[in-house]
């Protein structure tokens, strides 16, 4: 199947290796539309940089909301082919994705690729980061497999039926869209294994809380919309709270700055579960 691949950015320092990687590709995509959801001109002289072996690639600006979930839907507007993947700018793609994920959408509506920890963070990170979507999709909520939105491709009748992204969510966006897509469109969520997406972390301690924060706080929100559709409570609230004391102790025998950014990881899931409980009326510890 023929795919547009779509780019949110503002402006981020990394765009030009995810463009390098999609030039590379064994099948390169029938279209690339790149969205820059940040500063006006922010990304115009590295796509100028890429024009030449990317002659199919499209740069839109769009701010009138600065989510990534909106850049999305903008990119997906423009595409023109029956297949869509979803990329974020700071990672790197390997040679076979496109060809990998474009094949997997002749027979499923929605696909997800493997994601790589190793290639772009440090080892004493992502020795205590943990796995993510390396062997299937994403099944941390014990309900329906999802994808992360920087390895997702869908059939293009697929996201036009659904549509889109919910811009009511700043993240966990691709959480809501996957399982939108499975309860509402029948989609089948097919793992490819031979895509693969090399995954850049936060390795800084403020980038790692902030993220940890924010995701952790709107998943109130997925288990205050999908609790009547099955997805299971998280548990006993009062052991949730002593997940508090987790990220003490790991503090207590942090030796490495990367331990601190685990520390802030685990502090910003709590800090955002309280927070999103509060903010959604509805308790999520």
């Amino acid at each position: 199947m023929d795919v547009t691949v779509v780019v949110p950015t503002v402006g981020g320092p990394w765009l030009g290796d995810q463009l390098a990687a999609l030039a590379a590709q064994t099948r390169p995509p029938a279209q690339l539309v790149v969205v820059n959801n940040g500063p006006p001109g922010a990304v115009d002289a590295v796509v100028e940089r890429w024009r030449a072996r990317l002659p199919q690639l499209e740069l839109v600006e769009d701010r009138t909301q600065a989510l990534p979930g909106f850049a999305r839907n903008v990119g997906a507007d423009r595409a023109r082919y029956p297949g869509i993947l979803f990329l974020d700018d700071d990672d790197v793609v390997n040679a076979e994705y496109v060809a990998a994920m474009g094949d997997a959408l002749d027979d499923s509506e929605l696909v997800a690729a493997g994601v790589d920890l190793e290639e772009l963070n440090p080892p004493e990170l992502t020795r205590r980061w943990g796995s993510m979507q390396a062997e299937g999709p994403m099944t941390y909520h014990d309900f329906l497999p999802w994808s992360i939105s920087a390895a997702l491709g869908v059939r293009r009748e697929t996201f036009e039926e659904l549509g889109g992204f919910d811009g009511d969510y700043p993240i966990c966006e691709d959480t809501d869209f996957s399982w939108r897509a499975q309860l509402d469109a029948d989609a089948r969520l097919t793992f490819v294994p031979g895509a693969r997406v090399s995954y850049r972390l936060r390795s800084g301690v403020r980038p790692a809380f902030r993220q940890a924060r924010i995701w952790a706080s709107w998943e109130a929100a997925l288990h205050r919309r999908y609790r009547s559709r099955g997805l299971p409570p998280r548990g006993d609230q009062l052991r949730a709270l002593l997940r508090w004391g987790r990220p003490l102790l790991l503090l207590a025998g942090a030796r490495r700055r990367e331990d601190l950014v685990i520390v802030a990881r685990q502090l910003g899931g709590c800090v955002g579960r309280l927070q999103g409980s509060v903010r959604h009326r509805h308790l999520h510890l």
